[in-house]
């Protein structure tokens, strides 16, 4: 189900995507879909959710490998590194669903209300990594953790990455490289 969901909000947008092809794109019952995500909108809720995680049995971004390897890691210049690779990663999974959401949220209600929760989980969780690279003395001298956090939040943010990406020529590779580099001078001392 997922799976013809993405396809089809790639594909044809929120708006012109209903319930019902998906349904048929998917080889499901339209009440199925009913039953399992609510709505229209619980769906492209659960399907970016199910795209930033991209990691059988992990319940959450905290739980995969990736998260699990940054807050091992005591480094902090190395952690710092290890999240921005991760971060490309997540980012480029979710980049047309996530445009697709952002879209939506402009003309639909309850999309715009699953947009703003996701942006304050996702400022939530890039906070749990910079309260890490306090705990390891890594933030310059000067920077609170909330402020480390909104930082990462904005240059981690998946309309930096189509800027430079999208619009500006970036391979991946550049990218995450750049998004290291970044991050590391704008909060290690």
């Amino acid at each position: 189900m997922l799976d013809a969901a993405h396809r089809l909000f790639a594909e044809r947008g929120y708006a012109e995507t209903t319930l019902e092809a998906i349904a048929g794109e998917g080889g499901v019952a339209v009440p199925t879909l009913y039953a399992t995500f609510a709505s229209k909108r619980g769906l492209l809720s659960r399907l970016l959710g199910h795209l930033i995680v991209a990691e059988p049995g992990a319940s959450s971004i905290l739980d995969t490998a990736g998260a699990r390897a940054v807050f091992a890691e005591t480094d902090a210049g190395r952690a710092l590194r290890l999240f921005a690779h991760h971060m490309a990663d997540i980012q480029a999974r979710i980049a047309t669903i996530y445009e697709v959401m952002k879209s939506a949220a402009r003309t639909e209600p309850d999309v715009a209300e699953s947009f703003a929760a996701a942006q304050n989980t996702r400022l939530a969780m890039l906070t749990k990594v910079a309260a890490h690279l306090a705990q390891l003395g890594g933030l310059r001298a000067g920077l609170t953790v909330d402020d480390a956090g909104r930082t990462i939040w904005v240059l981690a943010s998946p309309e930096t990455r189509q800027l430079l990406v999208t619009h500006g020529g970036y391979t991946h590779e550049r990218y995450s490289a750049w998004l290291a580099d970044t991050l590391a001078a704008a909060l290690l001392g």
